[in-house]
C-alpha cells in the first residue's frame, strides 16, 4: 500500500469516527431548552374588524400597539377589547395617560361600568391616571403582575391609553428631552416588561397576560422627492419592535378619513366616521390585509357599504333622536325617527 493510499484510509476513518460520535439527541439534551407555549389566542374585536384586517384583534400573551392618527378608531378598538377582557373573565387594567379617557362613551359600548359617585366607576376592572412620568406606569404594572398570582388570580390585560403622552423622569424634572423618554420605554419595556408579558405563554405560567398599547404618531418626511411620508410611534422604537401586532388606523400621512352625517330639520350630526384599518406588524402569522375600511360610530364598528348604514341607522334611532333634541332642536318630533344623510368629503383621496 502507498504512502497517500494509507494517509487516505486513515482520514476516512477518522471521518467515519466523528460521523458516528455526533448525536443531535445527546446535543440537544445538554444545549436546548424544551418548552411548551400555550396555543395562540386573539381578543375577538368582532366580525367587521377581523373581516378589515384578516385578524380577530391583538394576540393574548403578546404586546400589541393600536397606531394612528387623531379620531381614526383606536378608541373604539381599545374598549372592544376591554370589554371582551371583561366576558372572557380576564381582567382589564386600564393605564390612562393622556387625560382623555370617558367611562360614559365605554359603558355605551357594552363595558359593564357604574358610576356609584361623581368620577367613580367601578366594576370588573381596575382604572389609573395618576401617572407623572414613564417609570411609575413600569413600576405599576409590575407591582399588579405581582399580585396577580395571590391576589388576583386572573388573566390580566394591560390597555394604555397612550404612549408618546408622557415623559421620563428626567424630562419631567426638566432634565431630559426625547432621547431620554425613548431609552427608558426601551429599557423598562424591551428589556423588562416584554419578558414578563411573553413569559407568560409558557404553559407552566399558571397565568397569561397581555398589553396593549394605543400609541401617538408623529410623521417622517421622505428623505429624498419620490420618497413617502412615514407614520413613526412617539417616545422611539421600542415599543414598534417589542410588539407582535401592530394596528394601523388610517393613513401613514394622516387621518384619511371621512365624516359621515345625518341632517334633521336642516341641523347636521356627526355620526360616524369612515377610516382605513390595516396590519403594520404581524409576527404570530404574518398575514393582515392592507386595505381595510370602516365605519367608526360611538356604539361599535360596522360594515363599509349601505346596507350596514341603514341597519345601524334603524337600530340607534332613537340615539339619534336624543342627541338631535340635546343639540337644541327640542321641537322635533320624537316619533319621526328618519333622516337625511350626507357624506361630508374630508381627505377623500386617503380613502380611495
Amino acid at each position: 500500500m502507498t504512502k497517500n493510499h494509507s494517509k487516505k484510509n486513515n482520514m476516512a476513518k477518522k471521518a467515519a469516527i466523528k460521523k458516528k460520535t455526533f448525536d443531535i439527541e445527546a446535543l440537544s439534551d445538554k444545549f436546548s431548552s424544551k418548552t411548551k407555549y400555550k396555543k395562540d389566542r386573539f381578543i375577538d374585536l368582532g366580525e367587521v374588524f377581523q373581516k378589515a384586517t384578516g385578524v380577530p384583534g391583538p394576540a393574548i400573551g403578546h404586546l400589541n400597539v393600536f397606531l394612528g392618527h387623531s379620531d381614526t378608531g383606536k378608541t373604539t378598538a381599545l374598549i372592544k377589547a376591554a370589554t371582551w377582557c371583561q366576558k372572557n373573565d380576564i381582567l382589564p387594567v386600564f393605564i390612562i395617560t393622556e387625560k382623555k379617557w370617558s367611562f360614559s362613551h365605554a359603558k355605551l359600548m357594552g363595558f359593564d361600568c357604574e358610576e356609584t359617585s361623581p368620577g367613580d366607576w367601578k366594576g370588573f376592572f381596575l382604572f389609573k391616571d395618576d401617572f407623572d412620568y414613564i417609570e411609575q406606569i413600569t413600576d405599576y404594572v409590575n407591582e399588579v403582575l405581582d399580585a396577580q398570582e395571590k391576589e388576583i388570580q386572573k388573566d390580566i390585560c394591560f390597555l394604555w391609553d397612550s404612549v408618546g403622552s408622557i415623559p421620563c423622569k428626567m424630562t419631567y424634572d426638566g432634565k431630559g428631552g426625547k432621547m431620554h423618554n425613548a431609552s427608558v420605554l426601551a429599557d423598562k419595556i424591551g428589556m423588562g416588561l416584554n419578558g414578563r408579558i411573553t413569559g407568560s405563554r409558557k404553559e407552566t405560567s399558571q397565568y397569561t397576560n397581555t398589553i396593549v398599547f394605543v400609541n401617538q404618531p408623529w410623521v417622517e418626511l421622505p428623505d429624498n422627492p419620490f420618497g413617502q411620508p412615514k407614520i413613526k410611534m412617539k417616545g422611539g422604537e421600542a415599543i414598534f419592535l417589542n410588539s407582535t401586532l401592530i394596528f394601523l388606523f388610517g393613513n401613514q400621512k394622516n387621518a384619511g378619513t371621512n365624516k359621515l352625517n345625518a341632517v334633521k330639520g336642516g341641523r347636521k350630526i356627526n355620526y360616524a366616521t369612515r377610516s382605513k384599518i390595516s396590519i403594520l406588524k404581524n409576527h404570530v402569522n404574518g398575514i393582515g390585509y392592507q386595505d381595510g375600511k370602516v365605519i367608526v360610530t360611538p356604539h361599535d364598528f360596522i360594515e363599509d357599504n349601505k346596507a350596514a348604514e341603514t341597519s345601524y341607522k334603524e337600530e340607534y334611532a332613537e340615539y339619534w333622536m336624543d342627541m338631535f333634541i340635546k343639540s337644541g332642536l327640542e321641537e322635533l318630533d320624537e316619533n319621526d325617527t328618519s333622516f337625511e344623510t350626507e357624506l361630508v368629503k374630508d381627505n377623500i383621496q386617503g380613502l380611495a
